[in-house]
C-alpha cells in the first residue's frame, strides 16, 4: 500500500486554530502587552481586553460576566468546579455522585475527594453508556452536596440528559457540576435556560490555542479557591491571567455560535457518510445505540484484532483517530469508559474514536476508510 496522506480524524483531542484565531493571535505578538492585574496604563488595557472576552463570552452562553471564571484549560476548570465545590460544602454533608464514565480529571477528582474523606458515589451506566435517572434519584441523600456528570462523553459522543439532570439536582437542593468540554461549539448553551450551577469549557476543542480554558460559576454557587498565589477571578483561581487566551476562546465561540446550524448539517452529513462506510468492514462493532450522541465522535471495535498492531500501522499510514481521552495518552491500560460499558480488555484496546472538524472532507474520510479496511484485513490474515 502507498502511504497515505495525513489525515486528522482526532478533533475531540484538540482541533485546528480557526482562522480568526489565527488572525487576532498574529496581531497580539506584534502588540505590547502587560500584566491585567498591573494598575499602570498597559496594565488596564490587557484588563480591559481580558474584561472584553469575559463579556463576550458571557453572551454568547447567557451569562453574566460575573459568572466567567479563566482557566489553564478543561481539567484545572473541573477540579476547581469539582474540589473547590465539594470543600466549600463539607459542612453540609459529604457524599458526592458522579459517573464511571467520566473524563479523567472528573474522575481523579473525585478519588482525592474519597481520600479526603468523603463518601463516593459512581453510577454503572449501561451497556451503551446512559445512566438510569431513577437511579440517580434513589443515589442522591440529606448528605449529598454535589453532583458531576458530563454533557457529551469524549470517547463514545454520548449524550446525557443534561436538562432533566440538572433539574433533579436543583429539586433535591444538590450543586451541579457539568463537564461540558465536548459540548461547546456543538449544541446550544444558555445557562440562562439551564438549571446548572457550573459548567467547564476548553478553548483547544473549538480552534483556540491549548492552555485556556472557562469555568461558569452561576452566582451564589458555593466554591472555594483551590489554588493559591493571587486574588484574580474574583478570589476563586490565583495567578496572572492568559489574556491572549481568553480573547482567543472569546472569538472561537462567537464563530461557532454564529455557524452553528451549519456546522450541525455538516456534521452530521459527515457522519452518516463515515458510518455507512465502517458497518460493512469486516469484524467491525460500532459502539452507538439510539441516535443520542454528538454528529461529530464516533467510536467502534474490531473483533480479534491486536490492539497495538492496529495502531502502529495507523500511525504509519499518517492515520489520526485515537483509541480514547488523550488525558489517558500514553497509557496502555484499555479505555475506562469502554471497560466500564462491559466491554473485554481485547476489544476495547481495538477500539477507535473517530472525530470530525469543521475542516474534515468527504474525501478524508474515504481516504482514512479505505486505508483501515486494508489494516484490518492485513491483520486479520496474520491471526492463527
Amino acid at each position: 500500500m502507498k502511504q497515505a496522506d495525513n489525515i486528522y480524524l482526532d478533533h475531540a483531542a484538540g482541533t485546528f486554530l480557526l482562522p480568526e484565531v489565527c488572525e487576532y493571535l498574529s496581531t497580539w505578538l506584534s502588540a505590547k502587552t502587560a500584566n491585567p492585574s498591573s494598575i499602570h496604563k498597559e496594565g488596564r488595557l490587557a484588563a480591559a481586553a481580558l474584561d472584553s472576552a469575559r463579556q463576550m463570552i458571557a453572551e454568547s452562553i447567557g451569562a453574566k460576566p460575573s459568572e466567567i471564571i479563566f482557566t489553564s484549560g478543561g481539567t484545572e476548570a473541573n477540579n476547581l468546579a469539582i474540589l473547590g465545590g465539594a470543600y466549600s460544602l463539607k459542612g453540609k454533608g459529604n457524599h458526592v455522585l458522579t459517573c464511571k464514565t467520566e473524563h479523567p480529571s472528573i474522575l481523579e477528582s473525585f478519588k482525592q475527594l474519597e481520600k479526603d474523606g468523603f463518601r463516593v458515589t459512581y453510577l454503572v451506566p449501561d451497556s451503551h453508556g446512559q445512566i438510569d435517572l431513577d437511579e440517580l434519584k434513589a443515589s442522591i441523600g440529606t448528605d449529598t452536596i454535589l453532583v458531576s456528570l458530563m454533557w457529551v462523553n469524549n470517547e463514545t459522543g454520548l449524550l446525557h440528559p443534561i436538562a432533566e439532570i440538572a433539574q433533579i439536582s436543583r429539586e433535591q437542593g444538590v450543586q451541579f457540576h457539568c463537564d461540558s468540554v465536548q459540548a461547546l461549539g456543538h449544541f446550544p448553551i444558555r445557562v440562562d435556560k439551564l438549571p446548572v450551577d457550573s459548567l467547564s469549557f476548553s478553548g483547544h476543542k473549538i480552534g483556540a490555542p491549548a492552555g485556556i480554558g472557562v469555568l461558569y460559576l452561576r452566582k451564589g454557587t458555593s466554591l472555594t479557591q483551590i489554588n493559591h498565589g493571587g486574588s484574580q477571578e474574583s478570589n476563586f483561581r490565583g495567578g496572572t491571567q492568559n489574556h491572549m487566551g481568553a480573547q482567543a476562546f472569546a472569538h472561537a465561540l462567537r464563530h461557532h455560535q454564529e455557524h452553528l446550524v451549519r456546522y450541525t448539517t455538516y456534521f452530521t452529513e459527515l457522519m452518516d457518510h463515515l458510518l455507512r462506510r465502517l458497518t460493512p468492514m469486516p469484524g467491525i462493532q460500532i459502539n452507538r445505540g439510539g441516535k443520542n450522541y454528538t454528529p461529530n465522535i464516533v467510536n467502534c471495535s474490531f473483533q480479534r484484532i491486536d490492539g497495538e498492531a492496529l495502531f502502529i500501522r495507523l500511525d504509519m499510514k499518517n492515520l489520526a483517530v485515537s483509541n480514547g481521552s488523550a488525558c489517558s495518552s500514553g497509557s496502555q491500560a484499555p479505555s475506562h469508559v469502554l471497560t466500564a460499558l462491559g466491554f473485554t480488555e481485547s476489544l476495547a484496546q481495538a477500539s477507535l474514536r473517530i472525530s470530525l472538524g469543521i475542516q474534515t472532507t468527504k474525501q478524508e474520510i474515504d481516504g482514512f476508510c479505505d486505508e483501515l479496511e486494508q489494516i484490518i484485513l492485513s491483520i486479520q490474515r496474520d491471526l492463527p
